[in-house]
């Protein structure tokens, strides 16, 4: 994982000083900067696949230019269709030169990870930025001053005064313009259901790092238990981390969980003065002052920066509710309007759950690994039938039907079933008022700051980007939670339809 960015086309070099240094947080363990007259770009490592030492960005054969954020969890198999390719080094992100210097374009349809990449041909200026499918990994950008303008979060732009746009999911951009290189396949009906059970334990195993401490981030749920739970078999001596205040609702089934599974469990039992002594650090790091994003991430804020000070990498159950109806609202919409529901939450979950698991992983050098998400996985899950998804347990709507079908045998019963509940609601952090005794903002015409918590998160956010500005929709959408505008042009949705 790392943080990344690049000026294309800039003759001023304070822009790219300006970038690069507010993103030095993603990759604490080495940095190098490559540039050429106008060009620029660099790359701040978290070492986890490769020596240290090998070229920051990295420098093909060809003398092709890469900053690279993310993982390509193939990238072993990869490599071994280019056997005559001199390889410099042993990094995951170095097999993208051969591959797309045969396949194109095309070649990005055969990588599995998740990833934000800008490559650039120094001598030309040409240039091709890339996101991964569902927008695990960030990237924006900004077209100013005749040229281009990439990093990996938006406080890079923000201290500039440059108002960026974010690279959308399985798009990818050049000079010619922003297209799509990927489309989840269409609904179509299933002559038979997938093995789910299957492709979980292939996306969980391709995630776990071959060696290395890791670990697993745990609640106790339903998602994040299964994950452990599969993890756990090949690496039985990952960690398991929790958080919680003392008696939260996460407390015990997190401690049930661990010790079904034999593995060590570390909680992080919070105090209501360290959630607020963290809550400006958190709202800067996060880059939204949304009073639903703030409250789920400061309980992961504060267990990432545990967890960073034994592993690299982490486990997690993201995107589960959003990909196998998790979310209790589906049972208050008629139940024509799940499918169109659903697609609108996956397509925003770059904005909502992937941009706090980003933000406050990143913020501490900890890279954070997304099972779920895997295209296998993702994808059987978009076609499998809502019955599969929300049926009937004992007379009860249950959510999830699929997933806890699929975990049978490995989890507890009591966690198997188990209803789910928010992070900051499972932690305990949910009933905190967390704006108590902060200075709430003044009115300030333009600003979606009509919570009572977001008055008071504001000037938090506030400080850490002075100059953003209340005409520009990327800004504004930083207080919403999926009302979004800023979409470039038409909505997201169109990514989930056939």
């Amino acid at each position: 994982m790392c943080g990344i960015a690049a000026t294309i086309g800039l003759s001023d070099a304070t822009a790219f000083t300006s970038l690069f240094g507010a993103i030095g947080h993603r990759g604490p363990d080495e940095s190098g900067i490559r540039e050429s007259g106008d060009i620029r770009i660099g790359m701040h490592r978290l070492a986890i696949v490769g020596r240290m030492g090998d070229s920051v960005p990295l420098i093909g054969a060809d003398g092709l230019v890469l900053a690279f954020n993310g993982e390509i969890y193939n990238h072993q198999a990869l490599r071994a269709d280019f056997p005559d390719y001199p390889f410099a080094g042993q990094s995951d992100a170095e097999v993208l030169f051969p591959l797309l210097k045969r396949h194109g374009l095309g070649g990005l349809d055969r990588l599995r990870g998740m990833f934000a990449f800008v490559l650039t041909d120094m001598e030309s200026g040409e240039f091709l930025a890339v996101r991964d499918p569902f927008g695990i990994k960030p990237l924006y950008y900004a077209e100013t001053g005749g040229g281009f303008a990439f990093a990996s979060e938006m406080k890079a732009f923000a201290a500039m005064g440059i108002t960026p746009r974010f690279l959308p999911p399985g798009h990818l951009l050049t000079r010619h313009g922003l297209r799509r290189w990927y489309r989840v396949p269409g609904r179509f009906r299933l002559s038979r259901r997938p093995n789910l059970r299957a492709l979980l334990e292939r996306a969980v195993a391709s995630h776990l790092p071959p060696e290395g401490p890791c670990g697993v981030f745990l609640s106790g749920g339903l998602d994040s238990s299964l994950v452990a739970a599969l993890a756990a078999r090949s690496r039985p001596d990952m960690v398991a981390y929790s958080v919680v205040l003392p008696g939260s609702p996460d407390e015990e089934p997190a401690a049930l969980m661990a010790a079904h599974l034999g593995i060590r469990h570390k909680v992080l039992r919070a105090t209501a003065d360290d959630i607020r002594a963290a809550l400006p650090e958190v709202i800067g790091a996060l880059e939204s002052f949304n009073p639903i994003m703030v409250r789920n991430a400061v309980p992961l804020y504060l267990l990432s920066k545990m967890a960073a000070k034994d592993c690299k990498v982490v486990l997690g159950g993201d995107g589960a509710d959003e990909l196998f109806a998790g979310y209790d609202y589906l049972s208050r919409v008629p139940r024509r309007f799940w499918p169109q529901a659903m697609d609108y939450g996956f397509s925003n979950l770059h904005r909502t759950e992937l941009q706090r698991v980003d933000r406050m992983t990143m913020a501490h050098g900890l890279e954070l690994r997304v099972p779920f998400l895997d295209r296998e996985v993702a994808e059987a899950a978009v076609n499998l039938p809502l019955s599969a998804k929300f049926g009937i347990k004992d007379g009860t709507p249950m959510p999830k039907l699929a997933l806890r079908e699929a975990a049978e045998g490995l989890l507890p019963p009591s966690i198997q079933w188990r209803r789910k509940l928010p992070l900051a609601d499972g932690s305990g952090f949910g009933g905190l008022d967390l704006g108590a005794g902060r200075d709430k903002a003044d009115p300030v015409p333009g600003w979606d700051v009509g919570d009572e918590d977001a008055v008071a998160f504001f000037p938090l956010w506030r400080v850490r980007f002075p100059l953003a500005r209340p005409d520009s929709a990327i800004w504004r959408d930083c207080g919403r939670y999926h009302d979004f505008e800023e979409c470039h042009g038409r909505p997201l949705l169109e990514l989930f339809r056939r």
